[in-house]
């Protein structure tokens, strides 16, 4: 029987989200409904992707009991109070990333989802790129020997986009663009939890991070480093220094 998929939110995210999805077997997955804040949006949304039922609210969605679990695609201050919604339903959730907008919000989710015994996930696609399968492969038949250095650097000049500059909607560099170099250390390291952290950067006028740079110290001296901007290009490529070799990205 398909996985069930319910979309919260009609926006550009999403639509990326759902023309991924349809590459994948109808046997194995299916979009069955799409809900926005305003009915006139969702049926847009579901007459471009061919989805059967339209909510204009979010609650509409989360009563469905054809759904199994439910894509969050709004923008991130609005992914605690949202995922809360679905879960407290008893639904499934996958929230784009970032999960929430610090660490008290995402205890939190975690917190609803163990209570309520439902699935919650961040959405990285990076994670399942191709690439950072044959990197797993890779680090996991120690072909590099012990890693001890990771560099991870992401940026572009986006401060023309209103989202990623505003305060209120979740803008910055860190948590649009900051998270794929993070989780990109964090699955080469395995999860560990860092040492220390250090992190500097500026701040742009709208009160957002327009650069940061970030230095993870782990277990045995291990280290890495982060650097993120929406203000500036930067190289946008990854290296894993180990013992014995190294993988450019």
């Amino acid at each position: 029987m398909a996985t069930r998929w319910g979309i919260c939110s009609a926006g550009k995210i999403s639509h990326d989200f759902v023309v991924a999805l349809k590459t994948l077997s109808t046997e194995d997955h299916q979009v069955t409904a799409v809900a926005a804040r305003e009915l006139r949006q969702a049926q847009e949304f579901a007459d471009k992707h061919g989805i059967p039922k339209v909510y204009g609210s979010y609650e509409e969605l989360s009563i469905d009991p054809e759904i199994d679990v439910v894509y969050v695609g709004t923008i991130h201050p609005h992914h605690l109070r949202v995922g809360q919604l679905f879960m407290n339903a008893g639904k499934n959730v996958l929230i784009e990333k970032p999960l929430a907008m610090n660490a008290k919000e995402v205890k939190e989710l975690v917190a609803t989802a163990k209570k309520n015994k439902v699935f919650l996930m961040e959405a990285l696609w990076t994670r399942f790129f191709p690439v950072s399968v044959e990197v797993r492969e890779l680090l996991s038949h120690g072909d590099v020997g012990e890693v001890r250095m990771v560099r991870a650097d992401l940026g572009a000049p986006l401060t023309h986009i209103p989202r990623l500059v505003e305060k209120e909607l979740g803008g910055g560099a860190l948590l649009d663009i900051g998270v794929y170099c993070l989780q990109f250390v964090l699955m080469v390291y395995r999860g560990e939890r860092p040492e220390s952290i250090q992190a500097t950067g500026y701040k742009l006028d709208t009160g957002v991070d327009g650069h940061m740079v970030i230095v993870l110290k782990f277990s045995h001296n291990r280290m890495a480093v982060c650097t993120c901007s929406i203000s500036m290009m930067l190289t946008n490529d990854a290296v894993i220094v180990g013992t014995k070799g190294m993988i450019k990205d």
